[in-house]
């Protein structure tokens, strides 16, 4: 029932709201029907006043000394037309005659004017033209002044009218928007959230922010591995040359320049709209109680006064131009910038060099290469290596001492992995066969898989550079040899100018200029700081298979102060409390005694490069 009551009301209401809808749409139509009432009044009373200044004309014409009788209409009408905005009627001009001959003031005959009929004028009686004059002059003040009356008395009536019906739309819609409202309340009560929805946002906020804060001992892990001093390196600048680099900031400081004269001139313009709008309304009032002919000079100083605002607005707006020319003074870049290798045979409209420091023709490469173009307040002078020196320190693990450098110039398919001990970390670039030219040797697919990596940890994580073909012959030695692979690391090349390489010399479809680094795990490995580094390494690309350096901060922060091995490493590879492994190493060189007493052991002569090495060490091991 109450439903039934409910929509019957909300009928009857919008009947009602529908019969006011009519009512307010007639009330405009007639609003509108009188609008155009006046404005055709208005269109004659226009008519009317352009009769009257024609006549005016027409007097003044007539009554002047130069005149020359006998004379035309059409000659009257020459010459009141230069009065006048609009030339007035042939038809207009000889009634005005006609009816000034009636007066007395003229005497007229009919004549024809080529196909039209027209009026002479034969004499002229000065004085009555005179008194019509004055008298139609008085007339037409006081005309104007009961005109200007009425239209006053007729404006305020319509703006009081005007009022009265905006009163009845505004009482009506805010009616109307009090019922609207009431329902929009409920609707934002029903929205609005409880109490017990609050508080549940609140707990799932407050435990957001909980899980998300960092914890003491991350906190204080993340700063053990901050630098101290802060970052000890120089950036580059984006825009590589120190010309460039001029060109670019002059550039900024003129835009900046155009921006701050765009916006003063704005506000110049602003105000001196403001001064117009208040000058033309001073005028007006001026008008409204001067008389015709003052009009004219008050309209000169008016135009006076704004030529005096205009040079103010300009002598104000002088010193801002001094501040920005001030300011357009370019601050240095201190920056590392690099310079152009200009040689003999250099063709600078060739353009750069798409390998730029990693060209293998640079003695005769005709594009343009770069060197860093060193600043003279840097010190260029390279640190001591500290790579070679003897010295022992104590890592996080009391069991387990760093040593500097070492390697072993071996051939890893032949090398007794047994005799090194266990690792860490483990880090390997194998030369992977991606069935491309390269400039080393590559080992066969099945030689990868027979490696002795299983024999170098129990527990720990392994590093494996993989790319093309290979990285899904990487996950399958990885599993071979017992791990699982845990995450992956990309290395982003840039070239010497720090931007994207988009010319790499690898890639069957695609140049490439990313590589690829799987990440395994083997056991449980304990001491690992996670979260610390992102997996992302955007670093330059120097020598064929160079990988960044970047790499060994990564692992040494992820795992501090362990034992760790790079397989197939080169020479600058070498670091601290790293075993490298390679053919391409300098001889032999271990620190670690209980290493060197194994590896003698196991390689009397120092020879593990060839298989019969090999295969002589372990003869003379069963003798023994």
């Amino acid at each position: 029932m109450a439903d039934a009551w409910d929509i019957k009301a909300l009928k009857t209401k919008r009947n009602t709201l529908r019969e006011k809808l009519e009512k307010r749409k007639k009330e405009r139509f007639d609003i509108l029907a009188d609008k155009n009432e006046d404005s055709q009044s208005n269109i004659k009373k226009e008519l009317v006043e352009a009769d009257v200044e024609v006549e005016k004309a027409v007097l003044q014409t007539l009554s002047s000394s130069t005149l020359v009788l006998p004379i035309v209409s059409t000659q009257v009408v020459d010459k009141v037309a230069g009065n006048l905005e609009k030339p007035p009627s042939m038809e207009m001009v000889n009634y005005i005659l006609g009816k000034l001959a009636n007066q007395g003031a003229i005497s007229i005959k009919n004549v024809t004017i080529g196909t039209d009929a027209g009026c002479e004028v034969i004499s002229v009686e000065t004085k009555e033209l005179l008194e019509i004059y004055n008298e139609f002059v008085t007339d037409n003040c006081a005309h104007k002044e009961d005109s200007k009356r009425k239209l006053d008395e007729e404006d305020a009536d319509y703006d009081k009218q005007q009022r009265k019906t905006l009163k009845a739309d505004a009482n009506a819609a805010r009616k109307e928007s009090t019922s609207l409202d009431a329902s929009d309340d409920i609707m934002s009560l029903l929205s609005m959230p409880s109490t017990r929805e609050k508080q549940s946002k609140q707990v799932g906020e407050e435990i957001l922010e909980l899980l998300t804060k960092p914890t003491a001992k991350e906190r204080s892990v993340a700063e053990k591995f901050k630098s101290h001093g802060g970052a000890q390196v120089m950036e580059f600048c984006s825009h590589g040359t120190k010309v460039e680099c001029l060109k670019a900031q002059q550039a900024t400081a003129e835009m900046a320049a155009k921006k701050k004269l765009e916006r003063r001139e704005e506000k110049q313009l602003c105000n001196d709209a403001d001064g117009v709008s208040s000058l033309s309304n001073n005028s007006k009032l001026m008008k409204s109680t001067s008389t015709e002919m003052g009009t004219t000079d008050s309209g000169a100083e008016d135009g006076e006064i704004i030529t005096e605002a205009l040079n103010n607005c300009e002598g104000e707006s002088q010193p801002s131009t001094d501040d920005s020319e001030i300011s357009g003074d370019t601050d240095k870049c201190t920056k590392l910038h690099f310079k152009k290798i200009i040689q003999a045979h250099t063709d600078e409209s060739l353009g750069d060099c798409s390998f730029l420091n990693t060209c293998f023709h640079m003695a005769t490469c005709k594009y343009v290469h770069y060197e860093v173009d060193t600043l003279p307040h840097i010190n260029t002078n390279k640190p001591t290596d500290v790579k070679t020196k003897l010295s022992l320190k104590r890592s996080v693990d009391s069991s387990c001492t760093l040593y500097p450098p070492q390697w072993i110039q071996c051939d890893l398919r032949f090398l007794d992995m047994t005799v090194l001990g266990k690792f860490a970390v483990v880090m390997a670039d194998p030369p992977w066969d991606i069935h491309m030219e390269l400039p080393y040797g590559t080992m066969s697919d099945d030689e990868m898989r027979a490696l002795g990596v299983p024999a170098l940890q129990d527990d720990g994580l392994i590093f494996l550079w993989v790319t093309g073909r290979a990285m899904e012959l990487g996950r399958e030695c990885l599993k071979l040899w017992g791990y699982e692979r845990v995450d992956e690391l990309i290395w982003v090349k840039t070239n010497q100018l720090q931007r994207i390489i988009r010319t790499g010399r690898t890639g069957h479809w695609l140049n490439h200029g990313k590589e690829h680094c799987l990440v395994g795990m083997k056991g449980n490995p304990t001491n690992l700081n996670r979260g610390l580094d992102c997996d992302v390494i955007v670093a330059e690309v120097r020598a064929t298979s160079h990988k960044p350096d970047e790499i060994y901060g990564i692992i040494e922060r992820l795992s501090p102060g362990t034992r760790k091995i790079e397989l197939f490493g080169r020479p600058h590879n070498i670091q601290p409390n790293w075993i490298t492994l390679g053919n391409q190493l300098d001889g032999i060189r271990l620190v670690d005694p209980e290493l060197i007493t194994q590896f003698q052991k196991r390689y009397p002569d120092g020879n593990c490069m060839s298989p019969a090495a090999a295969n002589t060490a372990t003869i003379s091991t069963i003798k023994t």
